[in-house]
């Protein structure tokens, strides 16, 4: 009996000795399996982030081509009306540098008359005839409309690149009478290119529906005046007037991924792109070091499974596979970029990571058996303990607490998973804590963002609101007075119709900055939108400092604004709203000083009203 014992053990450790391998192999291959599905989901994931990141950067070189483009627009249109006025004497060269002053980007302006002949020009070539350039045939036979755009090409006087954007001149019985012609260095459209959001090998593009590149960079190369070289754009813009495309240059044989935008209103489009190699380069790097540790643990699982398959022979697999999956598992968790933690139902520490003393200074094995709160000290430990006991309790728990790391805090996010046993009994929890102080940090500049108006550097709307609701809580509270006055510049569109959005944005900017200047640093100030402003005077004793703070917004707004060459005379017309008890919300108190302010334009602007409350 105990010899057919030792034969059926035999045949069983030898049974098992044969099994062990193709278990391996199958352990193996499923290992394999998950690496290569998680590397694919990685690499779908970044080149998904690379054309995120391309259309976010196509639609700003949209924005940029537009402004300069409207910029071109605005100069020309402002020529072409001040030399078409009937009977006006214009000072032709002084209204050219007049215009051309201060414009990036600008080489020269030029008129000519209806012979394309040059009379008058910011630099070099009067008298030189230009009626055999697109750019003055196309307005003299009527076949171009508005600014025209031309092909990059070299200057007759300066021999360097230049596009030449021009407009047509007539009489004022509709007749041609010559064409404004502003020449801009192409290379001004490029300089939207920068290195950290491209790379070396990444593109921008702004290409006319003629295919003929006006400005295009990669890294420090410039092309102007080539023949678009894909036919994937040309594919892609009849399909949708927006979108993105994989393609390798035939000028420089670097494959991208590209994002493209035709302009509104313009036979334009522009695209930037990515070099697929760059956008790749950390995921390669990493996908070449995850296939050499699967091809390691790969190795190695081959080896531990031919070892078991011997070890079996000698009654010691569970020791010895105990004893590697110990080791494994401290081998992955001291190479996470996180804390890992055991913790038992008594919060003392049963098992630390190696990170524990790359991040916090303390020693792993020093850890085991010893008190929560005698390991992190007092002051991390009650940040954690309720989240601690709820987890002891059985729940899953996430929670982010900022921590000192390195000597700085950082902020790092929690997750307390139970360790149940198979009758439901709480044994532990599992603790895992990674550092996300960078994308918090993110997260806060973008919230800060979308609170502060882009042109004057004020509050927005979104901001004014929460403030107005914080500062109306206070009063209530103090009893203080407050006061809201609602202000805007007078007759702002006519400056805006008269001499171009670009002064009028201006205007705007001057005018907040005297308007910071003109209050405490604690009252807010803040723009609504278009040329409207409200500000929030907190702590006032009597209703006499809004007055005062009125009248001396008014009279700082008298003072002349000179603005590119303009000296311009603004005047502002103040509602002022006051509230000291009752609960009134934001909306009313600007409904009351809105209301003032239509008070004070009825009494011929330039003046403040007020509405008490």
């Amino acid at each position: 009996m105990l010899t057919a014992q030792a034969r059926f053990r035999r045949r069983s450790l030898a049974w098992i000795a044969w099994v062990l391998p193709a278990v391996g192999l199958l352990v193996i291959g499923f290992m394999w399996a998950f690496v290569l599905h998680g590397l694919q989901a990685e690499r779908t994931r970044v080149i998904a982030d690379a054309y995120a990141k391309a259309r976010n950067l196509t639609r700003a070189f949209e924005e940029y081509t537009e402004r300069a483009l409207t910029q071109v627009d605005q100069i020309s249109g402002f020529v072409a009306y001040s030399v078409e006025q009937p009977g006006r004497a214009v000072d032709l060269p002084g209204l050219l540098r007049q215009s051309l002053a201060r414009q990036p980007g600008l080489i020269a302006l030029y008129v000519t008359d209806a012979a394309g002949r040059v009379i008058a020009s910011t630099g070099q070539g009067v008298g030189l005839s230009v009626a055999d350039r697109d750019h003055f045939k196309v307005h003299a036979d009527g076949t171009a409309q508005g600014l025209y755009i031309s092909k990059p090409l070299v200057s007759r006087v300066s021999q360097a690149w230049t596009i030449h954007l021009s407009r047509r001149l007539q009489t004022a019985q509709g007749a041609f009478a010559g064409v404004v012609v502003v020449l801009t260095d192409p290379s001004y459209f490029t300089r939207f290119y920068d290195e950290q959001q491209f790379g070396r090998q990444g593109v921008i593009s702004f290409v006319g529906l003629d295919w003929t590149v006006r400005a295009r960079r990669s890294g420090d190369r410039l092309w102007f005046g080539e023949t678009a070289g894909n036919n994937f754009l040309v594919h892609e813009l009849a399909r949708a007037p927006e979108g993105t495309y994989r393609a390798t240059s035939r000028l420089d044989d670097v494959p991208r991924l590209l994002a493209y935008k035709q302009l509104a209103d313009r036979p334009f489009v522009v695209f930037t792109g990515l070099a697929e190699a760059e956008v790749l380069a950390e995921h390669e790097a990493r996908r070449a070091a995850e296939l050499a540790l699967a091809a390691v643990a790969s190795a190695v699982l081959l080896i531990v499974f031919g070892a078991l398959s011997v070890l079996v022979q000698w009654l010691r697999r569970s020791e010895v596979q105990r004893h590697l999956a110990d080791r494994r598992l401290r081998e992955v968790t001291d190479n996470l970029p996180a804390l890992v933690a055991y913790i038992d139902t008594a919060q003392c520490f049963q098992f630390c990571n190696a990170t524990f003393h790359h991040w916090l200074g303390l020693d792993p094995a020093a850890q085991a058996g010893r008190p929560m709160a005698e390991v992190l000290g007092p002051a991390m430990y009650e940040a954690r303990r309720g989240a601690v006991e709820r987890a002891l309790a059985g729940e899953r728990v996430e929670f982010d607490v900022e921590t000192p790391v390195h000597g700085e805090i950082r902020c790092l996010h929690n997750v307390y998973i139970p360790d149940r046993a198979h009758d439901g009994r709480i044994r532990g929890l599992y603790a895992l804590s990674s550092d996300v102080s960078a994308q918090k940090s993110v997260e806060r500049q973008l919230s800060a963002l979308a609170r502060v108006d882009a042109l004057t550097g004020l509050p927005n709307r979104r901001a004014l609101n929460e403030r107005l609701h914080e500062a109306l809580a206070r009063a209530e509270r103090s009893g203080d007075l407050l006061a809201l006055m609602f202000l805007d510049v007078d007759r702002f569109k006519d400056i805006n119709d008269r001499l171009g959005h670009g002064i009028g944005d201006r205007v705007l900017k001057e005018f907040a900055d005297r308007l910071r200047g003109s209050v405490r640093a604690t009252d807010t100030v803040a723009r609504l939108a278009g040329d409207e402003f409200v500000i929030v005077l907190e702590g006032l004793g009597t209703d006499v400092e809004p007055t005062a703070v009125a009248q001396k917004i008014v009279a700082q707004m008298n003072r002349p604004f000179e603005v590119d060459g303009h000296t311009l005379l603004v005047t502002t017309s103040i509602g002022v709203a006051f509230h000291r008890h009752g609960n009134l919300d934001p909306a009313a108190l600007l409904a009351r000083a809105d209301g003032a302010l239509y008070a004070a334009k009825t009494a011929g602007r330039n003046t403040f009203q007020l509405s008490l409350l």
